[in-house]
């Protein structure tokens, strides 16, 4: 809805110094009476940057001019309603953090404000405690959700610049993998972070009512969506950091890491379903010298051929562990692999379909599937990197109906 605005605005924005205001969160009060607006300004001034309106219309323009987190607006003036004002707040920041206060209090205007996202509706004359524990809340809430929406906004840049390396990369092989499968795969964890994002407002009206149990359970939601979004940039900046790297350079990481985050990003893969994914590691210190992102390639690679194997129902299982009566009839061996050395296995079963003899040394073949979808390389590419890159072995065992466990040995770092 378009609206006249005056040209001449009465607001008043109370002067703060400049190192606190940074730091302030911006409190907006809109109320044609002059006793409670000014009432709420000394009750906040010292906590919040306090912004006046005398009117709806000056209400709405000030949120225009200045990035507002929380707003308190009255719910009869004489140009607009507060509801009306709420849905321009809403259309201008669909975060901002919205509290009704009024003296005339009907079923109607509060189904209507709550229903419009309004963060809780106070009757005058207001009590000063209940209405500052309300805007500590409504602050808090809103400065949870910019956190959020700036690391999903940080992850989407980086996955922007490691595709733009990825094409730049002469490295065509690597490329043709990591560009539609790595980049892929750590986009899926959004999914996740926005799932739970949707849970949250879904929780908030309890919240906005005081539930002890609702506010701890939204809690600990935002302590997922936490550390989902800290795996998401620690995986992505590892995986820029290859693309961008020397590809003489390797590093000295730990098996169980490997195997932790490729875990973390096959919960978040569309194809799970209902598997459950576990890890488990014998010792710790295990350690290969390899390229960490090329690795986990190859258990991602792994780890999605199981859960399609197993059609969205079973377990996922990585283990790793010092390798011990390597077999000498491994699927595939490097010329260089030297079975007395001391190795690492890393291994990831599934309980799935199980892979036919005949198919065993086929599927690792490029551009062969048994799949509608996909371009057959996962598996060929897990090849050429234990074996050709990494002078290891892979070894298959597979009973067909009952699952598989494909093992990738590599030398145990010194």
């Amino acid at each position: 809805m378009e609206m006249p605005f005056s040209k001449e605005l009465k607001t008043a924005v109370i002067p703060q110094p400049e190192s606190e205001r940074v730091e302030m969160a911006t409190l907006l009060i809109v109320d044609d009476e002059a006793g409670p607006r000014e009432s709420l300004r000394i009750v906040f001034k010292d906590r919040y940057n306090c912004v006046l309106a005398s009117c709806a219309r000056e209400g709405v323009e000030c949120a225009r001019q200045n990035t507002v987190d929380v707003a308190i607006l009255d719910i009869r003036m004489p140009d607009l309603s507060g509801v009306e004002v709420l849905r321009e707040l809403k259309k201008i920041d669909p975060d901002i953090e919205v509290i009704m206060l009024t003296g005339y209090e009907t079923v109607e205007t509060a189904r209507a404000a709550l229903r419009l996202g309004a963060a809780d509706y106070l009757n005058k004359p207001f009590d000063v405690f209940s209405i500052r524990e309300l805007i500590e809340q409504c602050v808090a809430r809103r400065q949870g959700k910019l956190v959020t929406k700036q690391s999903i906004n940080d992850l989407h840049k980086v996955n922007r610049e490691l595709s733009q390396e990825l094409a730049r990369s002469n490295r065509v092989a690597e490329a043709g993998v990591l560009s539609p499968g790595v980049v892929h795969e750590m986009n899926n964890p959004l999914t996740v972070i926005t799932g739970y994002a949707e849970l949250l407002q879904r929780d908030l009206t309890a919240l906005q009512s005081s539930d002890p149990k609702t506010a701890e359970h939204m809690q600990q939601q935002l302590a997922k969506i936490g550390r989902e979004i800290e795996r998401c940039k620690e995986i992505s900046h590892r995986f820029l950091k290859f693309v961008r790297a020397n590809h003489n350079r390797e590093e000295i990481v730990e098996a169980a890491k490997l195997v932790e985050d490729a875990a973390s990003l096959l919960k978040a893969h569309p194809s799970r379903g209902d598997v459950e994914i576990v890890t488990s590691s014998d010792q710790v210190g295990l350690q290969v010298c390899v390229h960490p992102t090329e690795i986990l390639q190859v258990l991602i690679n792994l780890g999605v051929n199981a859960l399609h194997a197993m059609g969205g129902n079973g377990i996922l299982r990585f283990m790793a562990e010092r390798a011990t009566n390597i077999p000498t009839t491994c699927t595939f061996m490097s010329d260089h692999f030297d079975a007395k050395r001391p190795s690492v296995k890393i291994s990831v079963s599934d309980t799935g379909c199980g892979i036919a003899p005949e198919d065993v040394q086929k599927i690792f073949q490029s551009y062969y599937t048994t799949k509608s979808e996909g371009a057959g390389l996962g598996l060929a590419i897990v090849r050429e990197l234990v074996v050709g890159h990494y002078n290891g072995a892979i070894d298959v065992q597979s009973v067909v109906g009952q699952g598989s466990t494909l093992s990738v040995y590599l030398p145990l770092a010194n």
